[in-house]
Order: C-alpha cells, then structure tokens, then sequence
C-alpha cells in the first residue's frame, strides 16, 4: 500500500569550505537531486527507510549510541562533515554531504 504523503519535509542547507551540508528531517521517502560546477549528482533515500525502530531489550538498554560505536550513551557527537561524503542517515532524516557548492536543490517524492 502506497505511503500518505503528508508528512513533512523540512531541510536546512549550509555552504561552507567549498562543501555542501544538507539536513533532512521528517519524511525519509525522498530523494534529493543537486547541481552543482561539475554536474548533477542524486542522493537516494536511506536504506531501510521504511524499517520501523528497534525495540529496546530490557529498560536498561539505551536507544542511543555513542559516536565510535562501542558503549550505549544518552549522547551522540555532531556528524563531522569535513570526513563524510554522501548521505548518512539520522533519527529524524538524514544528512547530505556534497563535495562542492550546489547551485540548484530539489526534493522528489
């Protein structure tokens, strides 16, 4: 059965050091399509987009993870976007990182 389509999508993007950063909150079902000085370039959703969170085991595990992965922690780091190219997903959407300024953005459902 095919997904409503009201749920939103709100982004923010930023332009710094010659990078493009794009956060991507609510509706992961999208994929995105910039341009940018050497061409046109689309970031597909997520794998598992669709897959609905993993229950937690007992009340003493935690929902979080911390950034290197190896204990549970109620916090995690800021993705560092000077490592990272491509599309990493979130818990609330996703983030796209492009290796140079995007001139042109647009959201397909």
């Amino acid at each position: 059965m095919a997904q409503s389509e009201t749920e939103p999508v709100t982004f923010e993007m930023t332009i710094d050091d010659g990078r493009t950063r794009i956060d991507v909150s609510g509706d992961r079902d999208t994929a995105v399509v910039v341009r940018s000085k050497s061409g046109e370039k689309i970031y597909l959703p997520p794998e598992d987009f669709d897959r609905p969170p993993e229950d937690r085991q007992t009340p003493y595990d935690s929902p979080y993870q911390s950034a290197d992965g190896t204990a549970d922690s109620p916090y995690r780091t800021q993705t560092d976007t000077t490592s990272v190219t491509g599309l990493e997903p979130t818990a609330d959407g996703y983030l796209i990182v492009h290796p140079e300024p995007v001139t042109d953005v647009r959201f397909l459902r």
